[in-house]
């Protein structure tokens, strides 16, 4: 250090060396204090102005030290010490259960003092968990205390109630929501959706014991109305859940208890179901814009269910007015603006299935006339599909058809009574039944209608295709049209003639018409490849029905007929489409103008 200047040019003290060529400016001197100041150089680094001064890495690695703490540990101690303090509240409220009913057992004290004890005990581990939960360490286990504690008032309420008789119910339901605010209350303060779902779902768990039929309906509805404050305030979609799985669950098995009363029971079970899905909705509304799609999902699914149970349990056209009251209401939620796509799904589909369930409710045991409703309905969806261009609407008139077809081959028009002669219920000892063929004949029509419906709206949305990647939607459309175009045909026959002249006569005329039919799409299907290829698929229809039904089933002059017509008309049809293939191709060569 010899020859240092204080205040001089140096390389620790005065700034940069006084080497020759620096022609950079000089820098104060360092200040007093930790080396290097703020506003200095630090070593490694390039500043203007300053050289870059460098030091060697230490050859001995970073200066020894406490070894950290593994963060896996502490987490794993935890949730062991979180563990042990909710099983040390589950113990304890076994412990309460067990002082009650000994002590009413074998007389120990008096009611009173029971029930007074056991307040202080719940009141009592709520206070140790308030205080605790000042000390951030100790708030696990002051979770536990105070879930412990309200669930002891319940207890107390519930055998006060059910187990002593000596609380009345509407004292003991004002007492346990008077828990369940508070609990409520308390878990919005300490910001714990757990706290909150277990104070409210102890609620839901006792609410049988203190309070039965509408009572306990209304308990669990003004619990869930309760909770939609702190559910919104707080996003807790499992508080949301719990809230809403008591009125769900015991409003649909009290309403399936009261539609078997009188009026006014049947009035009770209306008024609550339609309680539970007003509630339901009035939760999900808000909560879709602030809580995750999957919970809100799930409320929406479930709104309708006790409006569901009214209608299959009361039937007739009151049990089909709460269930549509439900698809609207359950209609109107899908429209709401701005709503989630997987939300608006759910609600549609809910929609739906109670307006299925409202059809077959207003017209229980009339098998042709529902047949005919939800054939309707599916075509009315699959025309708004096509218009919409609505796959949802496609898929809802898939399963309606699907249905309405399902039960048209088992009843309302049996494939059974269309291939054989005489067969139930169109010809019954050698009559026919004339008003089952013309409703037969109606169901038939509808199919027809509803397969050329679904052809055309699935080709809007896309799902029809003239290859064999969508061969596996439109083959059984077109299979279901051929059955309803069958019957279409056959049905009026009988009618004009039931026996076995008009079955012969109807089935080669169905086979004559499938091949005009042929020929007409074919004709049109020149410059349309999917008219062309339904064509194509008739043709074949028409012949495997010739060789395996008409050969067999057909006697005299109808098998010959059917063979003549069809094979005439097959033989025009090359005829006719041979020559206009060669125009098309003669025109598509020629050149422009």
């Amino acid at each position: 250090m010899t020859g240092a200047t204080p205040g001089a040019p140096g390389p620790y003290r005065g700034g940069p060396p006084a080497a020759a060529g620096w022609a950079g400016p000089v820098p104060p001197p360092y200040p007093a204090g930790p080396y290097p100041p703020a506003g200095h150089p630090q070593p490694g680094y390039a500043q203007p102005g300053y050289p870059q001064v460098a030091f060697a890495p230490n050859p001995y690695g970073p200066p020894a030290g406490p070894a950290p703490q593994p963060k896996q540990r502490v987490s794993s101690a935890l949730s062991g010490a979180r563990l042990l303090a909710w099983v040390g509240g589950a113990v304890t409220l076994l412990g309460v259960v067990m002082l009650l009913v000994l002590a009413a057992s074998r007389g120990w004290f008096s009611i009173e003092v029971r029930l007074i004890a056991g307040a202080v005990l719940g009141a009592a581990l709520v206070g140790v968990g308030a205080w605790l939960h000042r000390r951030e360490t100790a708030r696990a286990g002051a979770l536990a205390l105070a879930a412990t504690g309200f669930a002891t008032l319940y207890l107390v309420t519930a055998a006060a109630t059910a187990g002593y008789g000596y609380l009345p119910a509407v004292p003991a339901l004002v007492i346990a929501l008077l828990v369940a605010g508070a609990g409520l209350a308390i878990a919005d303060r300490w910001r714990s959706q757990l706290l909150g779902a277990a104070v409210t779902g102890g609620a839901a768990l006792l609410a049988p014991a203190v309070a039965h039929d509408w009572l306990l309906v209304a308990l669990v509805l003004v619990l869930q109305v309760a909770s939609v404050a702190v559910v919104l305030r707080r996003s807790w979609p499992v508080l949301m859940l719990v809230a809403a799985a008591g009125p769900v669950l015991y409003g649909s098995i009290v309403v399936a208890g009261y539609t078997g009363g009188g009026a006014g029971d049947r009035a009770t079970a209306i008024g609550l179901a339609l309680a539970v899905l007003t509630v339901a909705t009035g939760t999900a509304v808000p909560a879709a814009r602030r809580l995750p799609v999957g919970p809100v999902g799930v409320l929406v699914g479930a709104a309708s269910s006790a409006t569901l149970v009214v209608g299959v349990g009361l039937a007739g056209w009151g049990g089909a007015a709460v269930v549509a009251a439900g698809a609207l209401v359950m209609a109107g939620f899908a429209a709401l603006p701005g709503l989630d796509r997987r939300l608006r799904t759910v609600a549609a589909t809910a929609a739906v299935l109670g307006l299925l369930v409202a059809t077959g409710t207003a017209l229980d045991g009339r098998g042709s006339t529902v047949t005919l409703v939800v054939l309707a309905e599916a075509i009315v969806a699959g025309v708004l599909a096509a218009v919409l261009r609505s796959r949802f609407a496609l898929v809802t008139s898939m399963v309606f058809g699907g249905l309405a077809v399902i039960s048209a081959l088992v009843d309302a028009a049996p494939l059974g009574a269309l291939v054989r002669f005489p067969a139930p219920p169109y010809i019954v000892d050698g009559l026919a039944d004339t008003g089952r063929l013309v409703s037969a004949a109606s169901v038939s029509a509808l199919v027809l209608v509803l397969a050329g419906t679904l052809l055309v709206s699935g080709g809007k949305v896309g799902w029809v295709r003239p290859d064999a990647s969508a061969a596996a939607l439109w083959v059984p459309i077109g299979l279901v049209g051929l059955y309803g175009a069958a019957g279409l045909v056959v049905e009026p026959a009988l009618l004009v003639s039931p026996d076995r002249t008009g079955f012969t006569a109807g089935h080669a005329l169905v086979t004559v018409s499938w091949t005009v039919a042929a020929l007409v799409l074919l004709a049109r299907g020149i410059s349309r490849p999917a008219l062309r290829v339904a064509g194509l698929v008739l043709v074949a229809a028409a012949v495997a029905k010739l060789v395996l039904f008409d050969l067999v089933a057909l006697d005299g002059f109808a098998r010959v007929g059917a063979f003549l017509g069809a094979g005439l008309v097959l033989l025009a049809a090359g005829t006719r489409y041979t020559r206009l293939v060669a125009e098309a191709e003669r025109d598509a060569a020629a050149p422009p103008g």
